[in-house]
């Protein structure tokens, strides 16, 4: 038996075909159209294969949808928070905004409003780690007298990240990098600490 043929190595290629078919399918034919049967058919895996890792087409999704852009929307830590956080919102506008990703994280929002696991998946997938590099950037600005030290991190994360979404969802206002760091000024402004 070759490496390749190793039941390890053919479940992880599976699993990948199938994150890689549901997105390629999101891609072509939008969220709605979207079925099993379509995943396991592309991917060429059988049903069976798809519910041992997954129970339904959104918790595929999420997973496609986190794994493609997890390595794009990761916290730098350049010693600046607010250049740390400028520079993440900025990835995380950039994927938000694709046609296909953007579309995508909107219909999950809006089918997790019906379904209490796909919300479970996406509070667990995504909003909980966000938050929680979030709030560690936070945390060093505070450490280096960037922020004070009674700083609320997650008040200081939702008034970067509230616009960002609002932005997101009504397309009133630019989600470039200019109007990212104009925003992310005004929270760090607003705690108090001197401008710079």
């Amino acid at each position: 038996m070759t490496r390749e043929q190793l039941p390890g190595r053919r479940s992880a290629r599976s699993h990948r075909a199938v994150l890689e078919s549901a997105l390629a399918l999101v891609r072509e034919q939008g969220y709605a159209a979207v079925t099993i049967d379509g995943i396991a058919s592309r991917a060429g895996v059988s049903k069976a294969t798809i519910y041992r890792w997954w129970n339904h087409k959104s918790a595929i999704l999420v997973e496609a949808f986190l794994t493609s852009v997890h390595p794009q929307i990761m916290f730098p830590d350049s010693g600046s928070a607010r250049e740390d956080l400028v520079a993440q919102a900025t990835s995380l506008a950039r994927v938000l905004s694709d046609p296909v990703l953007g579309s995508l994280f909107v219909s999950l929002l809006g089918e997790a409003r019906y379904d209490p696991d796909l919300a479970t998946a996406l509070r667990d997938g995504w909003q909980t780690p966000r938050r929680a590099a979030g709030v560690e950037v936070i945390e060093r600005a505070m450490a280096r007298n960037e922020l004070p030290a009674d700083t609320d991190p997650e008040l200081v994360l939702d008034g970067v990240y509230g616009p960002l979404y609002l932005r997101l969802l009504f397309g009133h206002a630019p989600l470039d990098e200019p109007s990212l760091r104009q925003i992310v000024a005004q929270v760090f402004d607003g705690t108090g600490v001197g401008r710079g």
